[in-house]
C-alpha cells in the first residue's frame, strides 16, 4: 500500500525530474540522510519455542520517550550518526549537519532528504554547498527512493533482538546497531533502489 497522492500527475512529474537530475551524479557520490525514532518497547517480532509451545515477550507496561537517530549513509559507508532523547527539531537537524555531516563531506558529493521542515532551515543547503557538496530534496511519497530506509529496517531489527530496557542499555544498543551495518548491505540497498544501475 502507498498513499494515493504518488499517482497525482504532480507528484508524478516530480519523481521524474528527480531522476532526471539525479542520473548525473555517480553514486559513489550519493549521500542519503534520514531520522528514525525508537524507544525502550522494542521486541523481537519472531522468537523459537518448543513443538506445541508458545514464545513469549515482556514489553515494558509503561511507553517510552522516543530516542531520535539521525544517519547518513552513501557507498563509501555510514557517513554520520547521532541519537538524542525527545523529538528532532530544526536546530538538531541543523547541528548534525555542521558537525557530524559537513566534516565528512567532500567537493562533487551529493546530499539527498527528504523535504520535511526541519531539512527546509535557511541555513543547512548553505553550509552543504560551503563544503562542497549539493543538496537535492526527494519527491514527495517516495521513501523508496531512499537507501537509509533499509537501514532504519536493519538496525531496528537489531534492536529488537538487543531488547534493550534501560536508556543507557539502549544507547549502548544504537551503537552496536550501527556497527552492525555492513559496507555490502548498503551497497546492496543502493542497487536496491537502482542507484547503481546508472553506473551501466
Amino acid at each position: 500500500m502507498h498513499a494515493s497522492e504518488k499517482e497525482t500527475e504532480r507528484v508524478q512529474k516530480l519523481r521524474v525530474e528527480f531522476w532526471l537530475r539525479i542520473q548525473a551524479i555517480l553514486p559513489e557520490n550519493l549521500i542519503f540522510i534520514d531520522e528514525a525514532g525508537v524507544n525502550l518497547s522494542l521486541i523481537r517480532k519472531n522468537a523459537r519455542a518448543l513443538k506445541g509451545k508458545r514464545a513469549y515477550s515482556k514489553r515494558p507496561h509503561k511507553r517510552s520517550k522516543n530516542v531520535s537517530l539521525i544517519g547518513a549513509i552513501g557507498m563509501r559507508g555510514l557517513i554520520a550518526q547521532y541519537s538524542i532523547l525527545g523529538a528532532t527539531d530544526g536546530l538538531t537537524f541543523e547541528a548534525f549537519i555542521s558537525q557530524k555531516l559537513v566534516p565528512k563531506l567532500w567537493k562533487g558529493a551529493c546530499v539527498v532528504m527528504d523535504n520535511c521542515s526541519i531539512h527546509l532551515g535557511k541555513d543547512i543547503e548553505k553550509l552543504i554547498e560551503d563544503a562542497g557538496a549539493i543538496l537535492i530534496y526527494l519527491p514527495p511519497y517516495s521513501p523508496e527512493f531512499s537507501p537509509i530506509e533499509n537501514c532504519w529496517s536493519k538496525i531496528k531489527e537489531t534492536l529488537r533482538s538487543i531488547g534493550a530496557r534501560t536508556y543507557l542499555d539502549l544507547a549502548q544498543a544504537i551503537e552496536i546497531a550501527f556497527n552492525k551495518v555492513s559496507l555490502n548491505e548498503i551497497r546492496n540497498w543502493f542497487t536496491h533502489c537502482c542507484y547503481c544501475t546508472l553506473l551501466a
